[in-house]
């Protein structure tokens, strides 16, 4: 980019997403894809049944999104279902992926759908479904994405290490893993925005509570309340939240690291840097910029993907 000043206009950002929606078209993946094929209905019904398990577990549409990103970024087939292969050495065995929860609700997806249409509807549609689902319940944009993706085979723990960006990454590292999808930085601001739905654990601010700590909270305030609420971390389970309005997508996540309220290294980071901290402003002050970039994110996200004779589709998700 030639500047960095940040003139992301809400028109232009939907501009761009139609690009982006046309380009992933081409690339195999289609939108209707499971009309296209006769299994009718398919969007509808899992929407149906992922926000079933929202409003039964206020955690679990957070979860679901998170479960996306971790599927997308690791292995050669990115959305590919290879989280949820278990066993020994698999993806879910990183520590990249402490705090990965309820892949049973795919799994039951799942068997939903073999019932409506036998090994048709692949694992990683319904994991980039869910995600996109889980934005929408929690007041974010309905986001739009191609289907069609195929199944891996396998799930590698190394890949998971490799590719999953901890919340100790720098800025460099952002851009890095998000433009390998073909993100601009904007758009790469507006990806870590999915922090404003969700927790954090307090294993991964450990860095951040040291008196001496080059990452630790600008505000005295906000680092006692972190460190008071990390103190008693039985089996690393204990909690924080992302931003003020966890249950809720909006740009709230991006209003409290302007005030130095990021919970994560990478969020504080992302408020400080000369390249970063004006699109941070503008999606502080306006939410339908934000919206309209993360929309084109996400597609991007979701779209590095098995297609064809690449993958198959598998009977079940949780192996």
């Amino acid at each position: 980019m030639a500047s960095w000043t940040v003139t992301l206009l809400v028109g232009a950002a939907v501009a761009v997403v139609v690009t982006n929606l046309a380009a992933v078209t081409d690339a195999e993946l289609q939108y209707g894809y499971y009309d296209r094929v006769g299994c009718f209905g398919v969007e509808n019904r899992v929407r149906t049944l992922v926000r079933r398990s929202f409003i039964a577990d206020v955690t679990a549409s957070a979860a679901m999104l998170r479960l996306a990103f971790h599927d997308c970024q690791v292995g050669p087939g990115g959305c590919d279902g290879s989280i949820m292969i278990e066993g020994n050495g698999g993806e879910m065995s990183s520590g990249n992926n402490f705090g990965v929860k309820r892949l049973d609700i795919i799994n039951s997806v799942k068997a939903d759908m073999e019932k409506m249409c036998p090994t048709t509807v692949s694992c990683a549609d319904i994991i980039a479904m869910a995600g996109r689902d889980a934005v929408a319940f929690n007041g974010g944009p309905d986001i739009k994405i191609p289907l069609g993706r195929k199944d891996a085979v396998s799930s590698s723990a190394t890949e998971a290490d490799a590719k999953l960006p901890p919340a100790t990454s720098s800025i460099d590292r952002v851009f890095n893993v998000f433009g390998a999808f073909g993100m601009t930085h904007e758009e790469s601001v507006a990806i870590l925005g999915a922090h404003t739905i969700g927790v954090g654990h307090c294993k991964s601010i450990q860095d951040r509570l040291q008196s001496n700590s080059p990452t630790a909270p600008n505000s005295l305030v906000f680092r006692t309340q972190l460190t008071a609420a990390c103190a008693v971390n039985v089996f690393n389970i204990a909690v924080l939240t992302n931003d003020a309005t966890q249950f809720t997508f909006d740009n709230q996540y991006f209003k409290d690291i302007q005030n130095g309220r990021g919970l994560f290294t990478v969020d504080n980071l992302l408020s400080i840097d000369p390249r970063t901290a004006p699109i941070v402003n503008t999606y502080a002050a306006n939410k339908g910029a934000f919206f309209a970039a993360f929309q084109s994110a996400y597609v991007k996200l979701t779209s590095r993907a098995l297609k064809g004779n690449q993958g198959s589709v598998r009977s079940t998700c949780l192996h």
